[in-house]
């Protein structure tokens, strides 16, 4: 495939309630900082062209007052409790028109890595209209999505969130190996931040 120019933004879906974990789990702490905080410094990391987008809906005013939102440009979700697909929506809509793309993050996966991030760049930038990295055969995040999917990505609808345009279209997907399985590690309940604490202490180069 030819190369083509990028200029993709990165959102940052946090707008849910988060129910299994029975609390705000955007702001649990790892190393005395917010799991939200953590994904956005490692955002952060990467040199972008438009700013990156992070969506908050529920108790958006107390994520807004424990983490430091000056480098993203936040954008509510009113209707976050009808599923991802309400967020990918604000998140897409809230982009640049020029933006050529959409890369997917999630705020409780705090584990991902700058490398991981350029890896799933470089292989959009190659040419694939759906990238993610792959941890041993599983799919994880970032999820890349070009911009000619934002009329599919705006017609989903419930907590699907791009897998179903991913799972129709299996032959345009690329699948970047790497050896983080940070890329697959989401705090769903409070023994996943166990794990998530777990995977740091026992080696892990993420850099947290």
């Amino acid at each position: 495939m030819n190369s083509k120019e990028m200029a993709p933004t990165a959102l940052i879906f946090a707008a849910g309630k988060g129910k299994r974990y029975r609390d705000l789990k955007q702001l649990a702490k790892i190393k005395g900082k917010p799991v939200i905080q953590h994904v956005i410094d490692t955002v952060q990391r990467i040199d972008w062209k438009f700013e990156p987008v992070l969506v908050l809906g529920y108790k958006s005013d107390r994520i807004r007052d424990s983490i430091d939102t000056s480098r993203v440009k936040v954008a509510e979700n009113p209707q976050f409790a009808r599923g991802l697909s309400t967020s990918m929506k604000t998140g897409v809509k809230a982009c640049s028109s020029e933006t050529t793309g959409y890369l997917f993050f999630l705020a409780d996966m705090p584990l991902i890595s700058p490398e991981d991030i350029r890896a799933v760049l470089a292989g959009a930038s190659s040419g694939y209209s759906l990238v993610a990295p792959s941890y041993h055969g599983t799919r994880g995040f970032p999820v890349y999505i070009d911009r000619c999917w934002k009329e599919d990505l705006l017609d989903v609808t419930g907590d699907m969130g791009a897998r179903e345009i991913i799972k129709k279209n299996q032959g345009k997907l690329s699948l970047v190996s790497t050896e983080n399985r940070g890329v697959i590690m989401d705090i769903d309940e409070k023994e996943d931040l166990k794990k998530v604490k777990t995977y740091i202490t026992e080696g892990s180069e993420i850099g947290i």
